[in-house]
This record gives structure tokens, sequence and C-alpha cells, in this order.
């Protein structure tokens, strides 16, 4: 819907990132993310101390996945690249660079990274059942 907001558009590219994507798509992603990762950040099991760093570093936690995983879809080019059909005469399978592969990947490893920053162990238990 934000394809034709033309100041919105990343036109440099940001040295390959970007291609086709825009800032309004990053910043609704990663706003639209962060009331489903606090909700389940929030009904988490953390323990007799409760969250580490409190409900401040729970928002910064569910703001900072949310922007990770925005990132990791910004970096993905629109259209995706593609191997060549052939290389050095061999037909290659039509392997592409995929979103849906690469985000949840990239969000995995930044969430390893957010739970190190602010302390958090790597090893939380979320609830049985989340329901929003």
């Amino acid at each position: 819907r934000t394809r034709h907001i033309y100041w919105s558009r990343i036109e440099g590219q940001l040295g390959g990132i970007g291609r086709n994507k825009g800032l309004l798509g990053f910043l609704g992603g990663a706003l639209f993310c962060f009331p489903f990762n606090y909700r389940v950040f929030k009904i988490a099991k953390w323990g007799a101390g409760g969250i580490p760093g409190g409900n401040g570093s729970l928002i910064m936690v569910s703001l900072l996945l949310g922007m990770a995983g925005a990132f990791a879809d910004l970096a993905v080019p629109t259209p995706a690249l593609v191997m060549p059909k052939k290389i050095l005469g061999v037909p290659v399978p039509p392997f592409h660079v995929d979103d849906n592969f690469v985000v949840p990947i990239f969000s995995g490893w930044a969430c390893t990274k957010i739970f190190e920053y602010v302390g958090w162990d790597q090893g939380l238990k979320l609830a049985e059942h989340i329901i929003l």
C-alpha cells in the first residue's frame, strides 16, 4: 500500500539494503510486531524475580525485536535475487533468496543478541498456551 508514497522509498539502496522497499513498511512492520512481542514476553514464566529490568526492558526488547524482523525484511531485495539458470554450462536449480527464510533466521539471531544485551536468560520459558 505504500508503493506510491515516494518520499518513503529507499532510493540509494543503503549499500545494497532496501531495494524496492520503503521506510514506512519498515516502521509499520516493526510497530506491528511490538504488541505481539510485548504480550508474549509479558506472560512468559519469569520466575520469582520477575522481569529483569522491569517493564522498561520489556518494552525495549519488544521494540528491538520488531525492528530486527523489519530490518531482516528490508535486507531481502525485491524482486528476489535468483541464481543463474546455468553456471559454467551446468543447469542450476531455481534457488533464490527468500524473505520467508531470512527473516526468522536473522530475527532468532537478533533475539539472542538482544537477550544478551539486556541480561535475560536465553532459556526463558514462554507460556504453555499463548492467547492474545
